[in-house]
């Protein structure tokens, strides 16, 4: 049907090529979009955002057990999203202490 010289078949696969390229870029750019709206790299670590983190995230953060983690769940269903980390300080077993090492890990945009 088609008939193309060496140099036109070099010139089709280097186009397609290109394009496959640029959408996997495109594809990584997005993955990265959606990462960075949950979680904030500062200069030294990266923090979770605590209104966006699951269970497992809040798990994994360190400095939170399973008990805790549920309250901070359930706080979320019934109060809506967080405006302040000080908000923390609502939830039983919280106390400024905790608060404090809490604002390494997460945080509120």
């Amino acid at each position: 049907m088609f008939s193309f010289t060496s140099q036109e078949r070099q010139v089709i696969l280097f186009l397609v090529t290109t394009a496959l390229v640029g959408v996997g870029i495109n594809f990584a750019l997005k993955v990265n979009a959606n990462i960075e709206r949950l979680v904030k790299v500062g200069s030294h670590i990266a923090q979770i955002d605590i209104n966006k983190a699951s269970y497992e995230d809040l798990l994994n953060a360190g400095g939170i057990g399973p008990s805790l983690a549920k309250k901070i769940m359930a706080y979320r269903a019934s109060h809506g999203t967080f405006n302040s980390l000080e908000q923390l300080k609502e939830i039983k077993g919280i106390g400024a202490n905790r608060v404090e090492k809490l604002e390494e890990i997460f945080f509120v945009p």
